[in-house]
């Protein structure tokens, strides 16, 4: 999925969306319990750091070796080498932990739309029993702003659109929400944004 887009835009500039984590996914994390998680379409690893650093062991994946590469050395100079494993696969492909992740992050993964519920349903596999999927990034409002993100309209989330992708999960939040972004050179000012967290049912 555009692989050689993000290895150019990763190697023009390092932290093209910040080094610093979605706040969203540092107020999500300390929710969860567990020790595994998943962030793909992860780029250069800026919340995949966070999550080592509160002690999980993380699967980043990236379809961008650049992108891939930058998490690698993040997570060392962070002290947290060891506890982030970095995949270059497209996240179509990669099939994860056999027994599955206690929390999988979707960070402004954004798809194209014949292939969005497809990638969905995949997040939706990967999760053990009782695990969460955190998801952020921009809703349908944000096609008029420039802070960022897709400029095709059928790649925006809204949320009838994500309540039925990720039909199974029990929703423990489903909103939208204006704020200003400030996460490097490509994710800043006003934005549109929906954030969303889902539950596996337990067996």
């Amino acid at each position: 999925m555009m692989k050689g887009h993000w290895d150019i835009r990763y190697s023009e500039t390092e932290g093209v969306y910040g080094k610093l984590p979605s706040p969203f996914w540092v107020q999500e994390l300390s929710k969860c319990s567990g020790h595994l998680a998943l962030l793909p379409c992860e780029g250069e690893g800026r919340n995949a750091v966070l999550a080592a650093q509160k002690g999980w062991n993380v699967d980043a994946v990236d379809s961008s070796a650049v992108g891939m590469a930058t998490c690698a050395r993040w997570s060392k100079e962070a002290g947290v080498g060891k506890l982030v494993k970095t995949y270059v696969a497209d996240a179509l492909d990669f099939e994860g932990a056999s027994d599955g992740y206690d929390v999988v992050g979707l960070f402004y993964a954004h798809m194209p739309n014949d292939i969005r519920q497809l990638f969905h349903r995949k997040a939706m596999s990967w999760l053990k029993p009782g695990g969460k999927i955190i998801l952020e990034g921009f809703n349908s409002r944000q096609l008029t702003l420039h802070s960022g993100g897709p400029k095709d309209a059928t790649m925006l989330f809204n949320i009838a659109q994500l309540e039925s992708d990720f039909q199974g999960l029990v929703m423990e939040q489903m909103e939208t929400v204006q704020t200003t972004l400030d996460e490097g050179p490509f994710h800043q000012g006003k934005a549109e944004i929906i954030r969303m967290v889902g539950t596996a049912p337990q067996l």
